[in-house]
């Protein structure tokens, strides 16, 4: 990571800016206490600022010289050889596994249809409530109906007009209701709009959250902001549905999202599959190696780094919702093909600034963006500085419950 922040005044701001988001995503650094991954409502939770190096860990207490015999010097010299020998075996089956693995996920990567139904959970049922609730005005009997297919958006809501925090928020007092359509009726469908996405690709994010708990709080703080952000400059612009910023930030993180899925359902398949060939063959030390295997940053981040372009964001976007938000998936397409920002549509405007603040928020959250390099970057950013004040004062990593 050092070496990537050294260079980046070196190179083009943006793109090194880019490299340092995406190795930090999959990377060892943690978001700083003062800026806890807490989101003031749906509850990520607090990861405190270290870095850790592995690698550079020091044996603190020391040995005493002593004078080896010349046999205890041989047996130490034959130690340190099968150890050797050893770190090469380990070095050459984590290679094969990770170029396996790398192998199949691709392969997954290139079915779409398979993605959004089993990576992204988009099934008919949930783009179904995403649509009606977004694009008309919904009663609270269809939304209830819809639910009823969305049951961890349904018990959510349930929980939260039962918390204390929540209902604070809104100027109300906490309430126990086991009713979906009364729970709607307390949050107002106002607050809906911009709560049910929320929770919805949070949940697309989390369910393997056992395998990198600091990589999925990350994203979706990442998701969180960029969403916000994007509702907050489609407000000050007076855009008539601001609450379609959540969508359209996850639109975004589609690619992270679905390769991270797949990521771990290939991890964890290809280790059993690994397991049971050196069973099988009788190879006990690859066995061991296998059944110990666990999860690996590297092959992670050079998936990320590869695969998870907004190339294949604006290819499942697309696919899901094309006909119904239109507008959303253009202003990501003209981020794709990098269009000049002059002839960006209004969404895609807002949509090229939102990236580059949340990659930024994001980055000076974990103290990786120098002071610097900021007047540079906003300005590329298209970014003046009323806007900035505007937008580092909303506190935009925490979910806003009004606005």
């Amino acid at each position: 990571m050092s070496t990537v922040i050294n260079n980046i005044e070196t190179s083009s701001l943006s793109t090194s800016v880019d490299k340092v988001f995406l190795r930090f995503l999959v990377g060892k650094w943690k978001i700083s206490e003062d800026e806890s991954l807490h989101d003031n409502v749906l509850d990520a939770g607090v990861v405190k600022t270290q870095e850790i190096d592995e690698d550079a860990e020091e044996d603190k207490n020391g040995r005493e010289e002593r004078t080896l015999l010349e046999v205890e010097k041989k047996g130490a010299k034959r130690k340190e050889l099968e150890q050797l020998n050893d770190e090469k075996r380990r070095a050459l089956l984590i290679r094969y596994f990770q170029q396996l693995l790398l192998k199949v996920v691709n392969k997954k990567l290139e079915d779409p249809e398979m993605l959004t139904l089993e990576r992204l959970q988009l099934r008919e049922s949930s783009t179904d409530l995403l649509k009606k609730l977004l694009t008309v005005e919904p009663r609270y009997s269809t939304l209830s109906h819809l639910l009823s297919f969305n049951t961890h958006i349904r018990e959510r809501l349930l929980e939260l007009v039962g918390s204390e925090l929540f209902m604070a928020e809104l100027g109300r007092s906490p309430r126990k209701v086991r009713d979906v359509k009364a729970a709607m009726g307390l949050i107002g469908l106002d607050i809906l709009r911009y709560l049910i996405p929320a929770i919805f690709f949070k949940n697309c994010i989390a369910p393997h959250r056992e395998h990198d708990d600091i990589f999925t709080k990350k994203l979706w703080r990442y998701e969180l902001t960029l969403g916000q952000t994007c509702s907050a400059l489609m407000l000050a612009d007076n855009y008539r549905r601001p609450h379609e910023g959540m969508l359209l930030s996850a639109m975004v993180n589609f690619a992270y999202v679905a390769s991270y899925q797949q990521y771990i359902v290939s991890f964890e398949g290809l280790r059993l599959a690994c397991l049971a060939q050196a069973r099988e063959k009788g190879n006990k030390y690859q066995h061991d190696f296998f059944y110990n295997m666990q999860n690996d940053p590297a092959s992670l981040q050079a998936l990320l780094l590869s695969k998870s372009t907004l190339e294949l964001s604006y290819q499942l976007a697309e696919l899901v919702f094309g006909s119904s938000f239109p507008h959303l998936v253009n202003a990501l397409k003209e981020e794709v093909d990098d269009v000049a920002f002059d002839k960006r549509s209004k969404v895609g405007k807002i949509l090229f600034k939102s990236i580059r603040f949340s990659k930024y928020d994001q980055l000076r959250s974990a103290r990786l963006f120098k002071a610097s390099w900021l007047s540079e970057y906003l300005k590329k950013s298209n970014i003046d500085r009323d806007t900035y004040r505007y937008l580092v004062r909303k506190e935009l990593f925490r979910f806003k419950a009004t606005w």
